[in-house]
C-alpha cells in the first residue's frame, strides 16, 4: 500500500507556449499534508494562481480503493481557491491539483487519514473508582473500554495524597490485563487509608470524569 521511491512518475506534455507556467502554482495547507487528517473532520487547502495568466484549475481527489472523494473548491476572486474535502474512510487518499490539465509541483499529493481520537467515547467503571466503600489492604479493580475512542493510547496513573504513605504524593502499583472483549481490568491494593486520585487520558488527553478521586 506504499509508494516505491520516488513514485509516482509523472510526464508533462507541454505546448510551445512561454506564458503556460503551471509550475508557478502552489498548493499547500494542511488537507495535503501526509499526515495529521482525521476521518470525518473537514480539512482545507488552498491553491495560488497568482503568478499565472487565466487557466482553469481542476481538482481530483480518490482513496487507495479508487473510488472518489468530492473536493468542493471556493474562488477567492484573487486568483486563490480554497478547497475543501471530508475523507470518510482511515486510508489513503491521492489528491491531483492540474492547472490547465498540467500538474502543478509536488502533485499529486498523498495524503493518510487516521480514525481520530475521542477520549469522550472511554467508559470506565467498577467498585476501584466507587468515590467512598473500599478498604485499605483489600484488593479491589475498575475496567477501562477504550473500544470505541479511535485511535491513540491510552494512559493510567493512581496517586495517593501527602501523609498516606509518606509526606508526598506517591504513585500507587497497579496490575493492568487485557480482556478477551478488548477492554482492560485495573487492579491494585491501596496501601492505607486516604484520598487516592486516578487518571485516565487517551490520546494524549483526559477523558471526561478524570482524575477520578476516592477515599479509603
Amino acid at each position: 500500500d506504499e509508494d516505491i521511491a520516488n513514485s509516482p512518475y509523472m510526464a508533462q506534455i507541454r505546448p510551445q507556449d512561454k506564458k503556460f507556467t503551471p509550475g508557478q502554482v502552489k498548493a499547500y495547507g494542511p488537507g495535503l499534508e501526509k499526515t495529521g487528517i482525521v476521518v470525518g473532520q473537514p480539512v482545507e487547502f488552498t491553491v495560488d494562481a497568482k503568478k499565472v495568466p487565466p487557466g482553469q484549475l481542476q481538482i481530483w481527489a480518490y482513496d487507495q480503493e479508487a473510488e472518489k472523494m468530492e473536493v468542493k473548491v471556493r474562488d477567492n476572486g484573487n486568483k486563490t481557491y480554497t478547497c475543501t474535502y471530508k475523507p470518510e474512510k482511515a486510508i489513503r487518499y491521492t489528491i491531483d491539483v492540474s492547472w490547465d490539465q498540467v500538474n502543478i509541483p509536488n502533485s499529486p499529493f498523498r495524503v493518510h487519514v487516521a480514525e481520530g481520537s475521542y477520549p469522550n467515547k472511554v467508559r470506565v467503571y467498577g467498585p476501584g473508582i466507587e468515590k467512598t466503600g473500599l478498604k485499605s489492604g483489600k484488593p479491589t479493580q475498575f475496567t477501562v473500554d477504550w473500544t470505541e475512542a479511535g485511535s491513540g493510547d491510552g494512559i493510567i496513573g493512581i496517586k495517593c495524597s501527602p501523609g498516606v504513605v509518606g509526606e508526598r504524593e506517591a504513585d500507587i502499583d497497579f496490575d493492568i490485563v487485557k480482556n478477551d472483549n478488548d477492554t482492560f481490568t485495573v487492579s491494585y491494593v491501596p496501601p492505607a487509608a486516604g484520598r487516592y486520585t486516578i487518571m485516565v487520558m487517551f490520546g494524549e488527553q483526559e477523558i471526561p470524569k478524570s482524575p477520578f478521586t476516592i477515599q479509603v
